[in-house]
């Protein structure tokens, strides 16, 4: 193919994917392999990693490193293709995190959530096999990523970090507006991992969380609650 066809095939590519396409979707417009080793010799494309490529002028970043990934993952298939999915390939943890802009972890290579098993040759990517509900995910610059309160509850069940990063973490997320405060009482793993910052129980959270808890256990969730609450009584 003639090296202006080539540009513009993959061109028209990139702008709906930030700028990024892979050599999957290049191949499917009759743009090789010899082509884009032309292109990437000429400085009119630029590797970003094995099979995924970026148009002159991209910033090289943290979000290019992430989007890269994603591609790579469904390489044939492009971003507004996978939008459509019911199941997509989501971002999640550190990298969910750093696309919020809450918190300051260190990104240890790029995080993502698939439903079934997937696999990966690249070291720095790491694949966790999640159901992640359309109400535990959002479109953030054309990217499925993890809502805050689903990101933040991944990484502190993770045991990758100490507390007080985790009580950080939250405190940003809180005060960046991007979890309620009021949240934390619905998330049994906030609430149990930074206690400190979540606010007190109401009372009827409390029946709800006893009642739900003696469900779980097959028995009557009034009994629980007299239970919970002839316990409290003696403690005074």
């Amino acid at each position: 193919m003639k090296q202006q066809e080539a540009v513009e095939a993959v061109s028209g590519i990139a702008a709906g994917q930030w700028g990024l396409f892979t050599s999957a979707q290049a191949e499917q417009l009759g743009v090789g392999r010899m082509d884009l080793v032309r292109l990437r010799q000429r400085s009119l494309v630029r590797r970003v990693r094995q099979g995924v490529y970026a148009m002159p002028g991209v910033p090289s970043d943290a979000r290019e490193e992430v989007r890269a990934q994603w591609l790579a993952i469904d390489a044939a298939r492009t971003a507004s293709q996978r939008r459509e999915d019911d199941d997509p390939v989501v971002v999640c943890d550190e990298s969910a995190a750093a696309l919020h802009g809450m918190g300051d972890l260190p990104t240890s290579g790029v995080h993502l959530a698939v439903k079934q098993r997937l696999q990966t040759s690249q070291p720095w990517v790491t694949l966790h096999r999640r159901g992640i509900t359309a109400k535990e995910y959002q479109w953030l610059d054309g990217l499925p990523v993890t809502t805050p309160r689903r990101t933040v509850e991944d990484i502190v069940t993770s045991g990758r970090w100490e507390h007080s990063q985790l009580r950080d973490l939250v405190a940003d997320a809180i005060n960046q507006g991007l979890i309620p405060r009021s949240d934390l009482q619905k998330s049994t793993v906030l609430t149990k991992a930074v206690p400190e910052i979540c606010p007190p129980a109401s009372h009827a959270s409390v029946r709800q969380r006893l009642a739900n808890d003696a469900r779980q256990r097959g028995i009557d969730p009034q009994l629980a609650y007299n239970t919970f609450s002839a316990c409290c009584s003696c403690q005074r």
